[in-house]
């Protein structure tokens, strides 16, 4: 579909998308280094057990795939008061309630000075997203007669971040998030696996070189060699697991009560 690329990246970027590219609908190389982890999955995302095959290609799980429309929405920008924006949501858990999400470490909250991750700042970026994602593949449908798609956003057995990569929207860092020159690390992924041979955008091939400061501002050392250790990271004890967080990390949350964006602040994309 020589051409369908354009016009369908155009769609993407007006229905509310920061960046849009095209990643293969075939075998992901990444799905052996997934599969090969040596870092063990706490209970919280046991979920990620569940038919891991799935994730080995798109088609597993849209048979009818021909190409990959991959988005990223920016939530933050350089120049964003952090402070001002976490005042504005008002007290850390009756704000989180009031979004509707799950509270698993209610003690941290109840700190003075409790923070909650940027990304959490707004709107279940679940709904958000895929809401974006719903119009952009009716615009789709309406252009190309025929097409049909179906829609990822986080909570869908799809390696996004990879897919991403191979789609040019950015590199994976060292912190294991994608990594973009023009947008940071600050933007939610989401896409549809579409049954158009679109012709895909080359891979990104960057990286982050000889920094590592993101590696270094985890207080809780779970970032090594480009992994991450989750039973070490703040944000999945924040966010995803029901038992308390072990006296071992709660020395080093530097305030984090739902979410962490230590690595993030570090890195040198974010402050452009």
């Amino acid at each position: 579909m020589g051409g369908a690329e354009n016009r369908i990246r155009e769609i993407a970027l007006a229905s509310g998308a920061s960046a849009a590219g095209f990643a293969p609908a075939a075998d992901l190389e990444e799905f052996e280094r997934f599969s090969a982890s040596v870092n063990p999955i706490p209970a919280g995302l046991a979920y990620l057990n569940r038919d891991p095959l799935k994730r080995k290609t798109i088609k597993n799980w849209f048979p009818s795939a021909g190409s990959v429309l991959v988005c990223a929405f920016r939530y933050w920008e350089p120049g964003m008061d952090y402070a001002a924006e976490l005042a504005k949501v008002g007290e850390p858990a009756a704000y989180l309630k009031r979004t509707g999400r799950k509270q698993f470490q209610p003690e941290l909250l109840a700190a003075p000075g409790a923070k909650i991750s940027r990304y959490a700042l707004c709107l279940d970026y679940h709904v958000t997203v895929k809401d974006k994602l719903s119009v952009m593949l009716e615009g789709i449908k309406k252009e190309f007669p025929g097409a049909e798609g179906k829609i990822f956003c986080d909570t869908s057995p799809v390696m996004e971040k990879e897919l991403a990569r191979l789609a040019g929207l950015g590199f994976r860092g060292k912190n294991t998030l994608l990594l973009s020159r023009k947008l940071g690390s600050y933007f939610f992924l989401g896409g549809i696996a579409l049954n158009l041979a679109v012709e895909p955008d080359a891979p990104a091939s960057d990286s982050c070189g000889a920094c590592d400061l993101c590696q270094k501002a985890c207080q809780t050392q779970a970032l090594s060699g480009g992994a991450l250790n989750p039973a070490l990271c703040l944000s999945y004890w924040t966010t995803q697991s029901k038992e308390k967080l072990p006296a071992s990390l709660s020395a080093n949350t530097k305030g984090w009560a739902y979410g962490c964006d230590l690595c993030q602040e570090a890195c040198p994309l974010n402050k452009q």
